[in-house]
């Protein structure tokens, strides 16, 4: 059975991975809203109505780069353009692995990764006191 100040430990140390596995994840995002190409890319299939989509159903639409087939959320202010047009927009990392919307930002996801982090933290520190 763990005790008090081994189940901070282990909070605190688990906390602090996720933080840093994420951020290395978001880099490639952030790669590509701040330094990405602009591409137009074919839109192949939207499966579900824009309307159809909420928090629990999330809407995503089919598209083709360099002969691969990629998905992607739909985002709200997008999906009247995606209705009407054969072609979006997007903005594309270095290594062609992550598609972001030309206006897309990371502020929250930035704001959960340093959250995770600090409370890691805090979880150490709060061992060292029991």
């Amino acid at each position: 059975m763990l005790s008090e100040k081994g189940i901070y430990k282990m909070g605190g140390i688990l906390l602090i991975l996720i933080s840093i596995s994420t951020s290395f994840n978001s880099y490639k995002k952030y790669d590509a809203i701040f330094y990405g190409r602009d591409v137009i890319v074919p839109v192949l299939d939207i499966p579900i109505s824009c309307k159809s989509s909420n928090k629990s159903v999330k809407a995503y639409f089919t598209f083709i780069y360099n002969g691969i087939e990629y998905s992607k959320n739909i985002k709200g202010e997008y999906c009247g353009l995606l209705e009407r047009n054969k072609t979006v927009k997007l903005k594309i990392n270095s290594d062609n692995s992550v598609f972001v919307y030309p206006n897309e930002k990371m502020t929250m996801q930035i704001i959960s990764i340093v959250i995770l982090f600090i409370i890691g933290i805090l979880f150490l520190l709060k061992q060292n006191e029991i």
